[in-house]
């Protein structure tokens, strides 16, 4: 449906003859309108593109202008993150088309803001002898005429035909403008929706969503040895070396001699794979676009051009063990209270009521038994100094899912804000430029149930 007021053939919008008090007029009439009764934001946004307009301002009715002097944006508004200027536009748009259809269908003026610009336009409504007429927004069914006396059958049929199908039309536009109406409605509060989740997450993923190019997210996808049916291990042990990106050469003419079993490389962990549902629900909802790969086609020239979103911490992925950005919360094979070998976290700078190290809770000898587990939110310089790297990683694959829940659902990440902010009371949030968060599991039977903020360590890249 057409976003301009609507009118016949016979009429016709002419702009020249609006003078400057007619402008002001019903710029005010409007502004004063049952349809805008109630928002004042869109009053405000009316009134200031309507006055630029009429002082012939035009040049200043650019959507950073409109963000920061009629929204309350501050300085570093970015369109990219927040659409309020073009959300607020259409619904502005909306409640003329409903004016002018209603209260505003007598009114000689128009006002229209076409699709895509800013600057209203004030159009005179005439018909084509020149003489001022008004929007025929609604057309109403004409009344019966009597048929002159001696009129033949085939004019009476022919004023029958014409009403019905005027009728039919006019039912057909009344059924369309209301489903466009709602379609419209729907969009605009997704819309919304998305702006406001994209303002309130900003402060934690503001270097992120900056950039146009789309997120690369990295699942863990280690290398095995053995089959499902005899059993599988890990081809390279947690305390081993790294290793050099890219899908590796399997060598399995060499395992199979060895009688080893073959090599595999199609596994991941569940954790990983819910991390990357939860990633790639919150960028869908922020209208963000974002990739998906494999960390054993990952190469050393991806992790220096885009920007990362790893899963999972470097028992898996062997590429974050050749890191060379400097890191307080390490991952690392250890032993346990009953002395056995494990894999957990190290503080390698320990704070006041830190501590040294950090292991998973097994209430059995099976690793499905966890009941406690730990993660480390990390966000580090890229190779490139343009770039970013956020590692999500527990020290078991549950730990990584709540790490991807914790910087994506919308009241973890309002904590994380919180505990990260180092902005004065009053002031927009801020946050460090590299840091690591550590936060604690909770597990019930498989699934991560709660996590909670422990404490974060700023870093230096």
């Amino acid at each position: 449906m057409s976003n301009r007021p609507l009118h016949t053939a016979s009429n016709t919008l002419h702009s020249t003859s609006v003078t400057r008090e007619e402008k002001l007029e019903q710029l005010e009439k409007v502004l004063q309108c049952r349809a805008l009764q109630g928002s004042e934001s869109l009053r405000a946004f009316l009134r200031f593109v309507g006055q630029k307009a009429i002082d012939n301002q035009d040049h200043d009715l650019k959507e950073y202008t409109i963000a920061t002097e009629v929204f309350g944006r501050n300085s570093d508004y970015n369109s990219r993150i927040d659409s309020v200027v073009r959300v607020q536009a259409s619904r502005l748009r909306t409640k003329l088309q409903e004016y002018y259809a209603t209260e505003g269908k007598g009114d000689k003026i128009i006002i229209d803001l076409p699709k895509g610009h800013y600057s209203p336009v004030f159009s005179h409504l005439q018909d084509a002898n020149g003489s001022a007429h008004t929007a025929d927004l609604e057309p109403e069914v004409a009344a019966p005429v009597a048929a002159p006396h001696r009129s033949s059958r085939w004019q009476l049929k022919a004023a029958v035909i014409g009403s019905t199908l005027l009728a039919l039309i006019l039912g057909w536009l009344a059924i369309n403008y209301r489903s466009e109406a709602l379609r419209l409605k729907g969009s605009l509060a997704k819309e919304a929706a998305a702006s406001a989740e994209r303002q309130a997450a900003f402060p934690l993923w503001g270097d992120l969503l900056q950039s146009p190019e789309p997120f690369l997210v990295v699942f863990s996808n280690t290398l095995f040895q053995g089959t499902a049916e005899e059993g599988m291990k890990l081809l390279k042990s947690l305390d081993s070396p790294g290793s050099s990106l890219g899908s590796p050469a399997i060598p399995q003419e060499l395992n199979a001699a060895e009688k080893k079993g073959p090599v595999i490389e199609h596994y991941t962990g569940t954790g990983e794979v819910m991390g990357v549902y939860f990633l790639g629900d919150f960028f869908t909802r922020v209208k963000h676009p974002f990739r998906v790969k494999r960390s054993l086609l990952l190469t050393w020239d991806d992790l220096k051009t885009e920007n990362l979103v790893v899963l999972g911490s470097p028992a898996e992925n062997l590429f974050l063990r050749d890191l060379p950005q400097k890191q307080d919360f390490l991952f690392r094979p250890m032993k346990d209270e009953k002395q056995k070998n494990t894999f957990g976290l190290i503080n390698t700078k320990p704070k006041e009521g830190e501590q040294p190290t950090y292991i998973a809770k097994q209430d059995g000898p099976s690793r499905s038994q966890i009941s406690e587990d730990y993660a480390v939110v990390s966000l580090l310089q890229g190779l490139d100094q343009k770039t970013r790297l956020l590692i999500l990683a527990g020290i078991t694959t549950l730990g990584t899912q709540a790490a991807a829940e914790y910087v994506s659902r919308p009241e973890y990440v309002k904590d994380l804000i919180t505990h990260l902010n180092t902005a004065p009371p009053g002031a927009p949030p801020k946050l460090p430029t590299y840091y690591q968060v550590l936060v604690k599991v909770k597990v019930n039977g498989g699934v991560p149930v709660q996590v909670s903020y422990l404490t974060h360590h700023v870093l230096t890249q």
